[in-house]
């Protein structure tokens, strides 16, 4: 497998960037991505953003097996253990999610409602749900399509890394193939384009790079409320 990857990430209107984001190729047979979006804060969300995207980064350049779910536990426990040791980070928090392509096989792993896409042959499809009161809401029939788009909370978080208790996280395994595009997206992404419009991008760009920039330009023209972000990867045929 041949991998190219991109990743690019904005502040938007905010005065700070609490979204964390990175992608790798650490070896012929391995590359990463993730999005990582902080909450709780300027101080705390950067910090635990940050964090996430270090220990993830430094875990999949190692050499031993991938343990994804593994991976996100202990970040949430050395969030935990800051949030105790300094009043500063006591309601600091992040949203993680983060794929590792191994040989012809990737992982996933999420929490919170950054997204990760899979684009593959004329499809494209995401691959994780968001942990948010809206989504559970919806989910449950307590709210209609409709409702959901135009909800006024869709940003409660019901499940993060450094939460209360302990947080759901999602776990996936499953073939890649040749062609396979990946994509990762902070909310204040994928807020402003739909999957269509993100698969439309997509076939219009022959690189990661070029893609990634391409949606960023998007959701800028549109008027981005929050943070914003993309990692990108695309398996060569």
């Amino acid at each position: 497998m041949k991998f190219d990857v991109a990743v690019s990430s904005e502040k938007g209107p905010r005065p700070r960037n609490e979204d964390a984001a990175g992608a790798w190729v650490v070896s012929p047979s391995r590359a990463g991505l993730v999005v990582a979006d902080g909450v709780g804060g300027h101080i705390g969300g950067q910090r635990a953003s940050n964090l996430a995207l270090n220990r993830f980064h430094t875990y999949i350049a190692g050499q031993f097996p991938i343990d994804l779910e593994g991976l996100a536990n202990s970040i949430h426990a050395e969030i935990k253990q800051l949030q105790l040791e300094d009043a500063q980070y006591e309601t600091m928090a992040t949203t993680l999610s983060a794929v590792v392509v191994d040989g012809t096989k990737m992982q996933t792993v999420h929490c919170g409602d950054t997204r990760i896409v899979l684009q593959r042959g004329q499809g494209i499809r995401r691959l994780t749900e968001d942990h948010t009161e809206a989504q559970r809401f919806l989910t449950g029939g307590l709210l209609s399509r409709e409702e959901y788009d135009s909800y006024p909370r869709k940003n409660v978080l019901d499940s993060a890394l450094g939460i209360r208790g302990t947080p759901r996280i999602d776990s996936l395994s499953i073939p890649i193939e040749k062609g396979d595009r990946i994509f990762i997206t902070s909310d204040g992404l994928h807020a402003k384009i739909r999957l269509r419009e993100l698969k439309s991008i997509s076939d219009l760009s022959s690189t990661a790079e070029q893609c990634a920039n391409a949606l960023m330009l998007c959701a800028l023209n549109r008027g981005p409320d929050d943070n914003f972000s993309v990692s990108a990867l695309f398996v060569e045929s």
